[in-house]
């Protein structure tokens, strides 16, 4: 616990942070309950912070006038009270009390780090909350059995780097790079220790600050955590290597530059990659680069670290796949996946949505939006299985019209399709299930075959009118 003085632009940065899953803040009248409720919340969830001394954006007070805090730190006694003594058990935590530089009457806020917990809190009346975006959410029933049954499931990125040190992580390029935008203004070793980056006793850097802000995580972690990218020159369910193009590419660094990195090579491989359209044209894969980010994103801040495998990503004629390694944490299985959430790396998370532009700025939102962005380009949706040890993601570029509406949409613009073209256009695999696809169309009296064409060269039209 400690008193600081910041300056006016820190101070009005502070004030000015939008809420989030991650953030929030309430006026010195706000009671204990009100306190203690966010504090069971976020450690309940994966952390974060809150301040105690800023008025509302709806309170009518603008910019700095929103700052009023405690007279003194005796004041503001029942926010540690709340949060060490009344909820149930204690929530884990470090405290800040600021003052503007200059500008003793506008009061001391209180601002609250939160740690992501071991247990589930409870707060003094029995019940139970997690954080869901800007919202504290009371759970009961089996939510409170799922979230028990996902807070023992431990993360590796907790545990400490033999050779890595309190001293080789403040001197690192990124963590000055990030700090020079966090607000308020916090010395590199003041930020570390305060974020639980580093062991107590041996300062010792934990694996999560080595894969946010190591030059590169995969020198001193002893698990692959880099990120391959390869281009296979097929449509089939396996890339194998005489479909390999080109030499896989290797990413490695801080998590942020890594996605960076890796999306900007992913998306330059898609667009050397063309793909027949309905009507005929052929055209560069066209994804929703929010859906591709979204994927990408959510491998890099919840894959399982323990687990020493790089993240891979294939670009196939078709469609990009993504492999993270790891089954799925805690409760998640496949059929919650929307509906649920769980972090298998919190600190990671956490940090990384810290940054200026976070690359995971709508937390629990990631999937869904990949989902929203591929329907609106019209493209089927993504499709989640396990394989092994690891969690895959397919992209696949196949319209979601059905397949007889994209048949007849050809054959507007085109004499006659072939089976092989019907699979390319439709995204489907198989040269009977094609053949299904004319056949309804057959029936329905709109297609015919091409005379004179059998076998591998045979053809379908649309029907020729009698005379």
């Amino acid at each position: 616990m400690e008193e600081r003085t910041v300056e006016r632009g820190d101070a009005l940065a502070l004030v000015e942070r939008d809420e989030s899953h991650f953030w929030d803040q309430k006026s010195v009248l706000a009671g204990g309950a009100v306190v203690q409720k966010i504090a069971v919340a976020l450690a309940n969830a994966d952390g974060g912070d809150f301040a105690v001394g800023i008025e509302d954006r709806t309170s009518g007070y603008i910019g700095l006038d929103r700052w009023r805090g405690f007279e003194t730190i005796e004041n503001g006694n029942f926010v540690l009270e709340a949060v060490a003594r009344d909820a149930q058990p204690p929530v884990p935590y470090t405290v800040e009390w600021l003052r503007i530089e200059g500008d003793e009457r506008r009061g001391i806020v209180c601002v609250v780090s939160i740690q992501k917990s071991d247990d589930v809190h409870r707060m003094a009346d029995g019940t139970v909350w997690v954080r869901r975006g800007t919202s504290s959410v009371g759970i009961t029933g089996q939510q409170i059995i799922d979230l028990t049954l996902a807070k023992g499931a431990r993360s590796y990125e907790d545990q400490a780097l033999a050779d890595y040190s309190i001293g080789d992580l403040v001197s690192e390029a990124e963590l000055a790079y990030f700090l020079r935008s966090y607000s308020p203004a916090t010395p590199p070793e003041d930020f570390v220790r305060k974020q639980r980056l580093v062991d107590r006793d041996s300062e010792r850097v934990n694996v999560a600050g080595a894969i946010l802000y190591a030059e590169n995580p995969s020198a001193v972690v002893p698990k692959r955590c880099g990120v391959k990218i390869a281009r296979y020159e097929t449509k089939e369910t396996e890339g194998r290597r005489d479909t390999l193009a080109g030499t896989p590419l290797s990413i490695e660094g801080p998590a942020r530059q890594v996605i960076d990195q890796t999306l900007l090579e992913v998306s330059k491989m898609i667009e050397g990659v063309s793909a027949m359209r309905p009507n005929g044209t052929m055209a560069p894969l066209g994804y929703p680069p929010e859906a591709l980010k979204e994927i990408v994103v959510n491998a890099v801040i919840h894959r399982d670290y323990n687990v020493s495998d790089d993240i891979r990503v294939f670009v196939f004629d078709n469609r990009v796949e993504v492999r993270s390694p790891g089954l799925l944490p805690g409760h998640m299985t496949l059929d919650n996946l929307l509906t649920q959430r769980f972090a298998r790396n919190p600190t990671v998370v956490r940090l990384l949505n810290k940054y200026p532009d976070p690359p995971n700025k709508d937390i629990g939102e990631g999937l869904r939006t990949a989902f929203a962005k591929m329907a609106e380009a019209k493209l089927r949706p993504p499709t989640f299985d396990l394989d092994g040890n690891d969690f895959v993601v397919k992209l696949g570029h196949t319209p979601l019209a059905r397949p007889q509406e994209i048949v007849m949409e050809y054959l507007e613009t085109h004499d006659e399709i072939t089976n092989s073209i019907g699979r390319g256009l439709t995204g489907i695999t198989s040269e009977n299930t094609m053949k299904e696809v004319f056949y309804v169309l057959r029936n329905a009296g709109t297609i015919e075959m091409v005379p004179g064409k059998r076998g591998s060269s045979s053809a379908w039209r649309k029907v020729v009118p009698k005379g």
